[in-house]
């Protein structure tokens, strides 16, 4: 049996793209997400309108982008380790209902 090459080689690379500079006169602005979840009052109107537009993924993205950011000072007002936390929310977790009681109820006082 004869093998034959069937990866070709690419005509373009990142070398050769032309490179594209900011303008001098735009001024942009450093933005950390972290900030925007550790602002209780933004993220219950991100909550709210994403109930007000009946988009469940979006909600349930906030809360747990919201719990993510915020585990280490979850996890020592619920008394449950971070660890706990991260495993709970995780795709994985197989959080007990008691767990996710404590972790929401602090989340939402």
């Amino acid at each position: 049996m004869i093998k034959r090459k069937t990866s070709r080689k690419q005509k373009r690379c990142i070398g050769s793209m032309q490179i594209m500079g900011n303008k001098k006169d735009r001024k942009l602005k450093d933005h950390d997400a972290n900030l925007f979840f550790k602002d209780h009052a933004k993220v219950a109107e991100a909550l709210l309108q994403s109930l007000e537009e009946n988009d469940t993924v979006a909600f349930l993205e906030i809360i747990n982008t919201y719990i993510y950011v915020n585990r280490t000072k979850i996890a020592r007002e619920t008394g449950l380790s971070r660890t706990t936390v991260h495993n709970a929310l995780s795709s994985k977790g197989n959080p007990t209902i008691r767990t996710i009681a404590k972790i929401v109820h602090q989340a939402t006082a």
